[in-house]
């Protein structure tokens, strides 16, 4: 008989604590199948230590059991039970259950094995089969099963997982039985011969041939509906069928999905949006190329001489070369040293420009010169000169009024280092608060293990953080967040601190708050401090607190971290106590912002508070200047048409971020905001093709805000539709005309939208008032409306005599 020596399973993972319920069961399988569990209890133990590793003696010996304890098998297991013991959090193991879907490379058998485990800690009860049912109709990644699934009232777990492996094992097995490149022997069948075709009949084979079969070029039939861009289905059933395209304005397709450009390829575009190229091309980008017909005041013109010629360009720092028209090059007489253009210019729709070819030509304007590559383009009607060149002739100068240079040198300590303020912080905590420690480091990935030691060594360096070997009580994990750049930024989990820690009480200004100070100025700097919370000392008794636990030992903060929650407001009372009295400076935590009427006025000012922060001990990160973040609106615009409730609430909760700039938002986003509604279907019809549209095209319009002035007259004006309530907070400014601030609009509840008009016109007034209730509490201010019979009764109507709506909506003004 064949016997064989059975292995303990491998040793636990002391860094993954919740996999101690399994390896636990794994080992009493090992325990029952060796006969282990009839041996004495101290060899059990021993055994079970042994096969744990090499720190589980240490663990158990931290627990401190009694030498009776430690032979017996039974209390040993209570006591990891106990130390493992990890708190289930039900909302989240819900979360984690009902966001779970099959992966695009994860088998019907992998997806249902890990919605069990999932369901293992939600604690459904007798839901639980219902549940998986649920998630994996949902979940599955075959949508046309997906939807046979949910239209089966019958419907059990079993039913669905037969049907999903079924279908899955259909669908491998077709795949093979398609397969084209597949080895299939088929025997040949003799017959007679085909007489020779007649005149014509070459021709007329091909079309029935197409017609019985696809012609295989190489490619996959298409998978998704050329009208719309959504997977195949029905022409009827197509959501773009009455659909207007924004391009062609023809009816049936999408604009994402026109294709009316691509019969222009030899018509010029009087927008050049990309230049795109194949895989050995250099790929370019050109802003704009204008026709005649294009022209207006605003364009910027000027008479440049090209080879000894004087010729007018477009003047566009938007391109990035220079192109100019057959009439330029024939006036230069060099058509001879054309060569083949090493670039490609599209339009907007893909469609290729017609490149006549490219020349080196200098070019010259007042005394400057330079020697630029330019591309002859057919059908123009106005040259370009593009970025490099606008640069070289110095159309254009980057203005900086005070010399970096000479910064430096006026203050030497200013950006050296980190600086030390001149008092400690101490991190008060609560009388009833709670140690929390930390026994076990958070894995690091092993590819960013070398950047985390050599961070937390740089770290060490600068002195912020001391790695420490003696017990704390409080004991928090860290968090690694990877850079663009390619480092790590380490970061630590202070929230069970953070409930127990005394909060500074100080204000933090509001953007809007910070743009109204800023009347007036046309000049501004910004300045940023070098790691400014780490310029703060921690007091000593304040430092055990912020220990923190990695895989290289524990570590505690010298200087006040980041996560701290009482953090931001005391760097903002230090900030402000410094520069208080400076004029013309705003301070938002560790950003500075000095600005003046003029240059003078701001270099005086800039000087004073670099004399001040100077004084205080804090330096400054001179890398760090003033940049321009990636434009909210370009990222609406390039966004695609949702096609879930959640990618639909992104891209609303973007434009939200964007309302103060546009008008009349909540109308237009209506459609749009009926499929947020639980109680409508996801279908995404030709009316919210036609929001998402307006919308994006709405964002990129110019809409320019005033600045707000607390001495200029000011008036509020609102309006309601069916749907929503708009407004805008106007102020007189030069030349007596009336500039928009700030807009404001809402949508309107299913109640509001029953409102009579006069009601909804009162709700658009109150709802003005409440927005922009920092700019005009205490102000004389006009309120315009459009409704006359509103003026009385929100003005000298007695309210004895208002209507109770209309009573509620006054008393709120």
């Amino acid at each position: 008989m064949a016997t064989f020596r059975l292995q303990p399973p491998a040793p636990f993972s002391f860094k993954s604590p919740d996999e101690w319920p399994r390896w636990k069961k794994r080992f009493e399988q090992f325990r029952a199948a060796s006969g282990l569990n009839e041996e004495a209890g101290e060899k059990q133990v021993s055994t079970l230590l042994y096969a744990m590793g090499e720190d589980a003696e240490d663990t158990l010996a931290s627990m401190n059991p009694s030498a009776d304890q430690r032979k017996d098998y039974g209390e040993v297991i209570k006591k990891f039970d106990d130390f493992f013991k990890v708190r289930k959090n039900v909302i989240f193991e819900r979360a984690r259950f009902n966001k779970r879907c099959q992966g695009s490379d994860e088998s019907v058998e992998q997806f249902i094995t890990s919605l069990y485990s999932l369901a293992d800690g939600c604690d459904y009860g007798e839901f639980r089969e219902t549940m998986i049912r649920d998630r994996i109709v949902v979940g599955i990644r075959d949508k046309v099963l997906s939807e046979s699934l949910q239209m089966d009232a019958k419907l059990t777990l079993d039913d669905a997982k037969r049907r999903a492996r079924q279908r899955e094992a259909v669908s491998g097995q077709q795949g093979v039985i398609q397969d084209k490149s597949s080895d299939v022997k088929v025997e040949h069948i003799k017959g007679k011969k085909n007489p020779p075709p007649k005149p014509g009949a070459r021709y007329r084979s091909r079309a029935v041939e197409s017609r019985g079969q696809p012609k295989d070029n190489g490619r996959s039939s298409p998978a998704r509906c050329t009208r719309c861009g959504r997977g195949k289905h029905a022409r009827h059933e197509c959501p773009a069928r009455e659909a207007v395209c924004h391009l062609c304005k023809k009816r049936g397709h999408f604009q994402a999905q026109c294709f009316h450009a691509a019969r222009n390829k030899q018509q010029s575009s009087s927008k050049v949006g990309a230049v795109t190229g194949s895989d050995e091309e250099d790929l370019i980008y050109l802003n704009t190329i204008v026709t005649v017909d294009a022209i207006n005041g605003s364009t910027w013109l000027d008479k440049i001489t090209i080879n000894n010629t004087e010729t007018v360009f477009k003047i566009d720092t938007g391109a990035e070369v220079t192109v100019i028209t057959e009439e330029v090059l024939k006036s230069l007489g060099c058509r001879h040293k054309l060569l083949k253009p090493d670039r490609v210019l599209c339009g907007p729709d893909g469609s290729r420009l017609p490149v006549v070819g490219q020349i080196d030509v200098k070019l010259s304007y007042k005394d400057r010169e330079t020697v630029q590559t330019a591309y002859v383009l057919r059908n123009l009607k106005l040259s370009l000169l593009g970025l490099p060149a606008i640069r070289e002739l110095r159309f254009i100068s980057q203005v900086n009024g005070v010399d970096e240079q000479s910064v430096k040198e006026q203050y030497p300590s200013l950006f050296e280092g980190l600086g030390t303020f001149k008092r400690e912080y101490e991190i008060k905590l609560k009388h009833d608060a709670q140690p929390h420690t930390l026994y076990t480091a958070r894995t690091v990935s092993l590819p960013l293990r070398k950047k985390v030691k050599e961070e937390l060594d740089r770290m060490e360096g600068l002195g912020v953080i001391t790695k420490i070997e003696q017990p704390t009580e409080w004991c928090s994990g860290m968090v690694v967040v990877p850079k663009k750049s390619g480092s790590v930024r380490i970061c630590v989990d202070f929230r069970a601190l953070n409930e127990s820690v005394l909060r500074e009480v100080h204000p933090l200004p509001t953007v809007d708050e910070t743009l109204a100070h800023l009347n007036g100025a046309s000049v501004f700097s910004k300045l940023d401090a070098n790691s400014g919370f780490w310029q703060i000392p921690l007091a000593e008794n304040s430092k055990h607190l912020t220990t923190f636990i990695t895989p290289y030992g524990r570590y505690c903060f010298n200087k006040l971290p980041f996560g701290i929650s009482s953090a931001p407001e005391y760097f903002q009372r230090c900030m402000t106590e410094i520069l208080t009295g400076q004029e013309g400076v705003l301070c938002h935590i560790d950003d500075i912002i000095i600005f003046g009427k003029n240059q003078k006025e701001h270099d005086s000012r800039l000087h004073a508070a670099l004399k001040k922060i100077q004084a205080a001990g804090v330096t400054l990160n001179e890398k760090k200047g003033i940049s321009a973040d990636p434009s909210k609106t370009s990222a609406i615009v390039e966004m695609k048409q949702p096609t879930s409730l959640s990618e639909l609430r992104r891209f609303m909760g973007m434009v939200n971020q964007l309302g103060k700039f546009t008008p009349h938002l909540a109308e237009l986003a209506q459609p749009l905001r009926e499929l947020l509604s639980t109680k409508n279907a996801w279908v995404w019809g030709p009316s919210q093709e036609e929001a998402f549209q307006n919308i994006k095209d709405e964002m990129v319009k110019p809409t320019m805000l005033s600045i707000y002035h607390p001495d200029a007259p000011t008036k509020v004006s609102s309006d309601a539709s069916a749907f929503g309530l708009g407004a805008v907070l106007l102020q007189q400014q030069a030349e007596e005309r009336w500039k928009p601030v700030a807009y404001a609009s809402r949508f309107m509840s299913e109640t509001e939208q029953r409102y009579s008009e006069i009601e909804k016109d009162a709700l658009g007034i109150v709802l003005a008032c409440h927005k922009f209730r920092d700019y005009i509490l205490g102000k004389h201010i006009c309120i315009e409306t459009d409704h006359k019979p509103l003026v009385p009764l929100l003005g000298k109507t007695s309210l004895a005599n208002l209507p109770p709506r209309i009573l509620r909506f006054r008393l709120r003004l």
